[in-house]
């Protein structure tokens, strides 16, 4: 797996990610809270909403089929291992996480080739560092990726209400030519 940092900018089609951002911001979207941004053992954390699309080998969220099937093909996604979004409140001094990888119970073989991607649903001030000391500004419809086994951060916002972003952890397709796809309401691609 390659060791790079990939961002682009304006990923998902206009259309598709006007879609998915009325999705999150909707009142009706379901956010559930975590007390620990990372892990169990951290003090004075101010918690953070997240709201689970997909893990343990299955579907979690009613947004599945409608929404993500269609950016996993976009992604070139062969194997999905979790994907969820964030939501964090805005708060007068930045929250800093501590540096994490997001599946800690990952095997090293599995991090390494595996990616982890980052979808910013909205622009503020906050923003993704990596333990290389690159940031990553929060811009809406940006999508960063890196390998898994890459420790990175959360810094939250004080600018706007939320911060919202999507978290990708998955493997790619070895040849862009594959012929896999994700179909709505399918644990595997088909």
């Amino acid at each position: 797996m390659e060791n790079e940092v990939s961002i682009q900018e304006n990923f998902l089609p206009q259309e598709m990610f006007t879609m998915l951002r009325d999705t999150a911001f909707n009142i009706e979207c379901p956010w559930y809270f975590n007390p620990e941004v990372t892990t169990t053992d951290e003090e004075d954390t101010p918690g953070f909403f997240f709201h689970m699309i997909y893990n343990a080998h299955a579907a979690r969220s009613p947004f599945y089929d409608q929404l993500f099937c269609p950016i996993f093909n976009m992604m070139e996604i062969a194997v999905l291992l979790k994907v969820q979004m964030n939501l964090n409140p805005r708060f007068q001094e930045p929250f800093v996480s501590p540096f994490h990888i997001d599946l800690r119970s990952m095997t090293e073989v599995l991090a390494v080739n595996s990616t982890t991607s980052i979808l910013y649903i909205n622009t503020n001030n906050g923003y993704t560092e990596l333990d290389t000391g690159e940031k990553i500004e929060s811009i809406a419809n940006r999508l960063v990726s890196f390998p898994s086994s890459t420790r990175h951060r959360a810094v939250t916002q004080t600018d706007e209400q939320t911060r919202i972003v999507v978290n990708f952890n998955y493997l790619k397709h070895r040849h862009s030519e594959s012929n896999v796809r994700w179909h709505a309401s399918s644990e595997v691609p088909i």
